[in-house]
């Protein structure tokens, strides 16, 4: 096996892995809220499992970005207004922040118009694997504090009425698709 042939396996393990993660959340999450049955989303781990999409880390060309860690959120919502011009969009979900590692973290990113993952947090370590929501709409990017799925009052609404129409990208790929398929409508996967 070639040494990308190997990165590939590794990654699509890492996201695999990450996929098992929020899976396992979501199985958890299935009798402990006690939630109107006219919502939308029983969880935010329901919600990524319905809208949830890979994307794969590509190092930006001009190297990391230096933002200040631990803000990941606002990082990301700031890069991808002062980039939109270049066809970026906020995401948010969940991470690997090295390979080899079994620890997920709630995290924010950007994503490219080709679909990868730009990380104004992060340094470009390779082996990262990134599952979240690709929002479009930045009337809903964070500006400051936790993210959409992280701070209660944003994740309320969009559990009991789900994303505006036209709020989230198609970007990314399903989270059943390995890396030979990009784009795509968002998998409903919850198995």
């Amino acid at each position: 096996m070639t040494n990308s042939a190997s990165e590939a396996t590794s990654l699509i393990a890492a996201e695999d892995g990450l996929i098992d993660y929020i899976r396992q959340h979501f199985r958890l999450s299935e009798d402990a809220h006690r939630i109107p049955e006219n919502w939308s989303y029983r969880s935010q781990f329901h919600l990524l499992l319905a809208l949830g999409r890979r994307f794969t880390h590509v190092p930006s060309p001009d190297g990391p970005t230096n933002m200040p860690n631990r803000l990941c959120y606002s990082n990301a919502a700031r890069y991808a207004r002062d980039h939109c011009d270049e066809g970026v969009v906020y995401a948010e979900g969940f991470a690997l922040p090295r390979a080899g590692l079994d620890v997920y973290l709630p995290h924010a990113w950007v994503v490219r118009s080709d679909g990868t993952a730009l990380d104004p947090t992060w340094d470009d370590a390779p082996g990262r694997a990134y599952v979240g929501i690709p929002v479009a709409d930045s009337r809903l990017w964070p500006v400051e504090g936790g993210g959409l799925l992280q701070d209660f009052d944003r994740t309320l609404p969009l559990l009991r009425d789900g994303f505006p129409q036209n709020a989230l990208a198609d970007l990314g790929r399903p989270l059943t698709a390995g890396l030979s398929q990009s784009g795509g409508a968002a998998s409903a996967d919850a198995n």
